[in-house]
């Protein structure tokens, strides 16, 4: 992963650790289709960060990049 979107990553990171809910935390969200509606991705340039959220807690699952993340995520 290049050295910009390590550093976007942890920039979403701190904001997510600081914010009281994923909607108050102003990074781009998106919910997933699936089975399980707590699948949630984040979008950091072309890559996208795969997490579950139980509000209050936000689960990191996964970094990949667009093309790859929606073969893989949500877990089935």
């Amino acid at each position: 992963m290049p050295a910009s979107i390590q550093k976007q990553a942890g920039d979403v990171f701190n904001k997510l650790v600081i914010a009281k809910n994923l909607e108050s935390s102003g990074v781009d969200f998106t919910k997933m289709h699936g089975q399980n509606a707590n699948y949630f991705r984040i979008r950091i340039g072309s890559y996208r960060i795969g997490c579950e959220y139980v509000e209050p807690n936000i689960v990191i699952i996964t970094i990949m990049s667009r093309g790859d993340i929606y073969k893989h995520f949500p877990p089935k």
